[in-house]
């Protein structure tokens, strides 16, 4: 991405904004089941996610933004010593068939900053990340 002329003095684009993945979007299992497919369908090895994500967030030419203010993302909760494993069993793994996810209180702020990167790095695929068709005839999972 090339800047012009005034972004170019900042590093970054001032008008490209992606914005912080809400608690909303968290709770919500579709939301959780679209994420984990993706993540799983890229094909990284638990070995070289950390690097993908920590890599994707720093040449990342725009702003976070939560409520109209300009955020930064605490990377440090991917900083845990069991991060591989984490990734291996989360990001490397979809839901099985007919199983709810669910959000574990302690991978909130994980999943939040894996889905926020994941937002600025596929913006058109994450838009569609827990939408469903007003007309959707699938049956429902199990436990919903």
């Amino acid at each position: 991405m090339q800047l012009c002329p005034n972004c170019l003095a900042h590093g970054f684009c001032r008008n490209k904004t992606t914005g912080l993945v809400t608690d909303r979007k968290l709770e919500n299992p579709d939301f959780l089941r679209d994420l984990r497919a993706f993540t799983s369908g890229l094909n990284i090895s638990p070995d070289h996610w950390l690097d993908f994500l920590i890599d994707t967030y720093r040449d990342y030419r725009g702003r976070i933004v939560h409520q109209g203010r300009e955020v930064f993302l605490d990377t440090e909760a991917l900083e845990v010593t069991s991060i591989k494993e984490w990734l291996r069993d989360w990001a490397c793994a979809p839901v099985s068939e007919g199983a709810r996810p669910r959000l574990r209180e302690e991978s909130r702020e994980r999943i939040r900053v894996l889905a926020t990167i994941l937002t600025t790095r596929f913006p058109f695929e994450a838009d569609m990340w827990g939408v469903r068709a007003a007309n959707d005839n699938e049956p429902p999972a199990a436990g919903r």
